[in-house]
């Protein structure tokens, strides 16, 4: 081995010895330093945050209110259903407004059946049910449907990043 071999092994030798006993001070382990925890996820009160994002778009969705909708997602989420893609959230806004125009008399309900949040705590799943009339109640028949919802955590805040749903009404049903 040339010197410069042996002094460059030398000093990632130490450069390594050095990095895990300063690790080791700040993680624990090491001259009696107490571990430094990570700050406990509380799954719990990430779910009802996932579970109020749901309520907070329903009451948005309900009261027309396109660009309230529209900012529950982050700017490059997007939705897909029986209708189409919508890929971001300008195109989501764009989306809703046309939609609250041409179907001004629709009505919506939907709810969350299942919520998993990772352990992670900034990425959750929500799946569910939905119904929704375009022309209001009374007249033709409700679609109904199922979706998945994709949330992430931005700062201290759930956004929706993707959101998909589809009929589970079978296609006879729905021309009737």
């Amino acid at each position: 081995m040339t010197a410069w071999m042996r002094t460059r092994t030398a000093l990632i030798t130490g450069l390594t010895g050095l990095l895990a006993a300063g690790l080791s001070a700040c993680y624990g382990g090491g001259d009696g330093a107490p571990a430094q925890e990570e700050p406990a996820i509380d799954l719990a009160a990430e779910e009802a945050a996932v579970r109020q994002v749901n309520l907070t778009w329903l009451e948005r969705f309900q009261a027309r209110d396109a660009e309230g909708v529209a900012a529950l997602f982050v700017e490059d989420g997007w939705t897909i259903g029986d209708d189409g893609l919508r890929d971001g959230r300008a195109a989501i806004l764009a989306d809703m407004t046309a939609e609250y125009e041409e179907n001004p008399d629709a009505t919506a309900d939907w709810g969350a059946k299942a919520v998993w949040v990772a352990a992670s705590g900034d990425l959750a799943v929500e799946r569910g049910w939905w119904t929704v009339d375009q022309d209001g109640p009374g007249e033709g028949e409700a679609d109904e449907g199922e979706y998945v919802t994709v949330l992430v955590k931005v700062g201290d805040q759930w956004m929706v990043l993707a959101d998909a749903g589809g009929s589970t009404v079978p296609d006879d049903e729905e021309d009737d």
